[in-house]
């Protein structure tokens, strides 16, 4: 996806395609198909870059509550950056569960922490 169409789209839009794209990548993932997580993942950074440019992040703190685990994870993470205070606990809760999704919420922590975490 363009950077272009990313600057057209509204924020419904974006906060749309952030979540689909998130949900995608998770099922990628659970399918071994790299190169399909990948283009999820190109459109989750790129929706999310378009958020934080108009100041408009804030509209991925009700992804928190997503039935899709991978979703709130990468919600968990982007909120991380303006509200650690409702990112870090949907982290930890994420962090005891088991494969990929747990591994990544704790270690999303760990180097959160240690303070180089790096947002995009």
């Amino acid at each position: 996806m363009s950077a272009r169409k990313f600057q057209k789209a509204s924020i419904e839009e974006l906060v749309q395609w952030y979540a689909e794209s998130s949900i995608a990548y998770g099922r990628a993932l659970n399918a071994s198909d790299s190169r399909a997580a990948n283009r999820a993942n190109d459109k989750i950074v790129g929706a999310y870059q378009e958020l934080r440019s108009r100041g408009a992040t804030s509209q991925l703190i009700p992804l928190l509550k997503s039935d899709d685990e991978t979703l709130r994870l990468h919600a968990a993470f982007h909120v991380l950056e303006f509200a650690p205070e409702l990112g870090e606990p949907t982290l930890l809760w994420l962090a005891k569960r088991p494969g990929f999704v747990g591994f990544r919420a704790e270690h999303t922590l760990k180097i959160w922490r240690e303070g180089t975490l790096k947002f995009s």
